[in-house]
């Protein structure tokens, strides 16, 4: 259950528990860097980056709700299935989840520049203010590290496969990362910083407006995607590929079985048995 203060989701003290727990962080989190590094190198390695919960529901009636809107609902989805979110649900739950910690967190409005697809707050991330300076967090890149955003300079994670970096722009940052197969060319962010922080009901707002039909602000309304992020590796399921990223960058594609891909779901990747029967199939398989 939840309490609310207003209109934003507050996290109890059991669901903030058993959050915790199924992290391995059940000694006390320090509230600085080291702390914030720990509990985001945790959520980047437990909480998948997937559109699960979002295809069933495209699937559907679509009489209810977005599914992870609510980060309560997003934790109850995870801990019950092994299922996480795209960038709205997942930051959106991240930073509820620092909050009740008692990080200095608010969430923001970004855009990324991917050809195609609709620009102006299309991706949600999670800021946190530390010593005066602001650290990214965001769930969909998974760094493992905090990337400070720090005014005209650039700034790296330097974590290997997981690594992003915040290139100065006249805009404020450029923030780039290597997802999934793509190891050459970066994928670009641009947090929208001049807007300041917004809200629960803006994240809402934003998510929903994603999974419209009328509009292109997201590749992830038509076929299964879902990729965790490991210490050393990178494991990425969309449609019937599986890739793999080792720890010396090198990403692997092979093509699976609708059965293969139920067993890695469910073995590999720690999604539940019931959530992968749900699943319905991808739309456009020759696109």
């Amino acid at each position: 259950m939840s309490a609310r203060a207003g209109s934003e989701p507050v996290l109890s003290a059991d669901l903030l528990a058993r959050a915790l727990c199924k992290r391995d962080l059940t000694s006390q989190l320090t509230l600085d860097l080291a702390g914030l590094n720990r509990l985001y190198a945790a959520f980047s390695k437990n909480v998948p980056n997937d559109n699960i919960q979002k295809r069933i529901w495209l699937a559907g009636d679509r009489t209810t709700p977005l599914p992870g809107g609510d980060p309560i609902k997003f934790f109850d989805n995870w801990i019950a299935h092994g299922s996480g979110g795209t960038c709205f649900p997942a930051n959106g739950a991240l930073y509820a989840l620092l909050r009740a910690i008692g990080f200095d967190a608010r969430r923001i409005s970004g855009s990324v520049l991917m050809e195609g697809i609709e620009q102006g707050g299309n991706h949600g991330s999670v800021l946190v203010r530390l010593d005066g300076i602001d650290y990214l967090v965001d769930a969909q890149l998974a760094a493992f590290r905090a990337l400070p955003l720090l005014p005209g300079q650039s700034t790296s994670t330097g974590n290997g496969i997981h690594d992003i970096s915040a290139v100065p722009v006249a805009e404020g940052f450029d923030v780039q990362w290597y997802p999934g197969s793509n190891r050459q060319r970066p994928l670009v962010m641009r947090p929208e910083l001049e807007m300041g922080p917004v809200d629960h009901g803006y994240f809402l707002a934003q998510y929903a407006l994603s999974a419209s039909p009328y509009r292109k602000r997201s590749p992830f309304n038509e076929a299964l995607f879902i990729a965790r992020h490991f210490r050393k590796s990178i494991l990425v399921v969309s449609r019937h590929n599986k890739i793999e990223v080792s720890s010396d960058n090198v990403a692997t594609r092979s093509e699976i079985t609708a059965e293969e891909r139920a067993r890695i779901l469910i073995e590999e990747l720690g999604i539940s048995e019931y959530a992968v029967n749900a699943i319905p199939p991808d739309e456009n398989p020759q696109s």
